[in-house]
């Protein structure tokens, strides 16, 4: 028997927080008299900054370590998982890592009687709206927490790494118990608090996890790309050239089709138009070149290409304008100019609703995480006059 757990997790942002927590596993399972190991896809997936990624651990009782590699080592993608952590809950909307073949379910690996764990502040409810349906039951665990963000060299410590391991001996006791995440963590760091963290994370699990019935979910809208078999080759390859051009209005700036990356967000820019004062810093610093000029001086922007990278909101000087909000407040990739055109009133209050008041702005700092400054909400603004100044505070 063989028990498997995949860790999704952004790229570079998570990248050590993932491998940290395969690799537990991979020794808490030995403690406990089983075999195991840990390995990351990352050879198909080259990591880029909050691209969809993966670790893997591997956990069997009655197998040889050749065996059990033999068995899963080489695999390029895996069949199914007994256990899905989800490191950033904004990633339940679709996964596609670094030059993978289309977007997939989050829970696409999930087996039956399966555990999607999600790190969420967020409802069942709330993510309910984009974790499509399965043909047959498995459970969703929901573990408390914000999205764990460091770096590629350098790990956040704020106990995530405990609290997981707590929540996956909670929702299978099979791949590692809880007794031995305990002594592992007290052998391994000789601080009782992290061993309490991960006690408390999976006495949480245990309370907040559910059945997820047949058929409960999302539709899931995203077509898999079919690639040509190998006897479909006539041993040429043509790679289309990127067409180019540009005109005035949403999408259209040239962009290449193929090199979509609205998954890799957490984050994205809310304008409020009525603010903007036309300067074009957004346009001109967009690394990602999201915006698009528009014929009546504004810049509309095209979420399939945005990162979430805040740029814009960084370097927007009117307050308010452009602000960051969560990507799981959004259920789709609508232009918010051509929203702004046809309704205007209707798009402030649209647009407020998706800013509310807290604000997520990042340490400059790496693996410092980043803070929660309270935002004001802001009334919409004659044409003449714009909002200069706003009261900010720490919450």
């Amino acid at each position: 028997m063989i028990k498997s757990v995949e860790v999704q997790y952004r790229g570079i942002f998570q990248k050590n927080l993932g491998k940290f927590i395969g690799g537990d596993i991979v020794q808490i399972a030995t403690r406990m008299g089983q075999i195991a190991f840990s390995n990351g896809r990352y050879s198909d997936s080259p990591e880029r900054n909050g691209v969809p990624c993966k670790y893997f651990a591997f956990v069997t009782p009655d197998l040889t370590e050749e065996e059990l590699e033999a068995e899963c080592g080489a695999a390029l993608d895996i069949a199914g998982v007994n256990v899905s952590l989800v490191l950033d809950d904004s990633m339940v909307k679709g996964v596609e890592p670094w030059a993978w073949h289309g977007v997939r379910a989050i829970n696409e690996k999930l087996v039956s009687k399966g555990c999607l764990i999600v790190v969420s502040r967020r409802s069942k409810d709330d993510l309910f709206k984009f974790i499509p349906k399965k043909e047959y039951d498995y459970r969703l665990a929901l573990l408390e927490g914000d999205q764990s963000f460091a770096g590629m060299w350098v790990n956040k410590d704020d106990l995530t790494r405990e609290r997981c391991l707590g929540a996956i001996a909670a929702v299978d006791p099979d791949i590692i118990a809880i007794d031995a995440v305990e002594e592992h963590i007290m052998e391994t760091t000789k601080e009782k608090y992290r061993a309490e963290a991960a006690r408390e994370a999976y006495e949480a699990t245990l309370r907040n996890t559910s059945v997820v019935s047949a058929g409960e979910g999302a539709e899931w809208n995203h077509e898999i790309p079919e690639l040509p078999k190998w006897q479909q080759l006539d041993g040429t390859v043509v790679i289309a050239a990127v067409k180019r051009g540009f005109k005035i209005g949403p999408k259209g700036q040239n962009r290449n089709d193929m090199f979509k990356r609205g998954t890799t967000k957490t984050e994205r820019p809310v304008v409020r138009f009525d603010l903007c004062i036309k300067c074009t810093l957004c346009w001109m610093d967009c690394p990602d070149e999201c915006f698009d000029p528009t014929d009546d001086g504004l810049y509309d922007i095209t979420y399939e290409y945005c990162v979430g990278c805040h740029k814009c909101a960084d370097v927007c000087p009117v307050p308010e304008c452009i602000v960051m909000a969560s990507e799981l407040n959004f259920e789709n990739d609508d232009s918010p100019w051509e929203h702004h055109k046809r309704d205007p009133e209707g798009y402030i209050k649209w647009a407020e609703e998706k800013k509310g008041t807290h604000r997520i702005v990042y340490n400059h700092v790496t693996g410092t995480g980043f803070e929660r400054p309270k935002g004001t909400l802001v009334p919409p603004q004659d044409s003449g006059r714009r909002i200069v100044s706003r009261e900010v505070r720490t919450s």
